[in-house]
This record gives structure tokens, sequence and C-alpha cells, in this order.
């Protein structure tokens, strides 16, 4: 009896304690928005990290966007995700692309809130080109940083 009495007095100080965080937070200033998502959670389980570039802004050299590449060993497909930290929750335009040999370049492209991606493709035993980029309210492209002109991105064997 008196553990559940102790119990139900630790479960009423939380909730009060909730509570008035809520409401002081009522009159605070709105805070930056902040990405719910994570590349392992975009490409799902048994994904591994494998590379990441990020995308800077090339005036003020702001961090706009980080570009991830994940392998699944037991598959052999890759990921590829653009996960956006400048302009968070303003629809901007994010790519992400992803290819593999013998097959369509997979492409994620278009006005986006938080992320790009993911995009798949079979790459065990092969090589792959990857990138992304991301733009500014203004429209002005801006790629990732190791973005190679010759070939459009990163090439990474597997």
């Amino acid at each position: 009896m008196y553990g559940t009495i102790g119990r139900l007095g630790i479960v009423v100080a939380v909730a009060v304690a909730v509570a008035v965080a809520v409401a002081g937070a009522g009159g605070a200033p709105a805070r930056a928005a902040v990405d719910p998502y994570s590349p392992q959670s975009l490409c799902g389980l048994g994904y591994v990290p494998v590379d990441q570039d990020p995308i800077h802004d090339a005036r003020s050299g702001a961090l706009l966007g980080t570009v991830h590449l994940l392998y699944h060993p037991m598959t052999g497909y890759g990921c590829a995700v653009t996960l956006k930290s400048g302009y968070v929750g303003t629809p901007t335009r994010t790519q992400v692309y992803l290819t593999a040999p013998y097959l369509p370049t997979q492409v994620d492209d278009g006005p986006r809130r938080y992320v790009a991606g993911p995009v798949r493709a079979y790459l065990r035993g092969n090589c792959t080109i990857w990138g992304g980029l991301t733009a500014d309210p203004d429209g002005t492209v801006h790629h990732h940083d190791r973005a190679n002109p010759a070939i459009g991105g990163i090439g990474t064997c597997f």
C-alpha cells in the first residue's frame, strides 16, 4: 500500500512538472525547427553509414545540409539521403542521387522541408556515384563540398 502511494506521488510530481514546463513555454520565443530524421531511420534496419559530405553556402559558409551514403551488407543495397540543416521546415529544393552500373540513376529532387530520399540501388561488387544539393529560399543551388564536376558526385566502390 505504501509503495503504491509513493509511486502515485512520483507520477503526480512528474505530471505537475511537465504541466508547469509546458505552460511556461507558451510565452517563450519560437525555436528554430529541428530535423526529425536520421539517415539510419530513413534507410531502415541493417544499413550502416559509409560516407557523408556536407553542403555549405558558397557565400557565407553556413552548413545547409549533409548528404549521407549508407550500405546494407546483407542485401548489397546502398541508400542515400540528403538531410537539411539550413532552412529546415521551409520547402526549398533538396536533392539526392545514387547511381549504379547498368541501372537508371535514382534521384529524389524537389521542394522539401527536411530531407530528400531515401534512394536505393544494388551496389554489391560495384562502384557508385552519389551526391546531393540544396537551395536557399532565393533558389541559389549549393552542391555538396566534394562534388566532382567531371562525374557529378563522389565515387565510392563496394
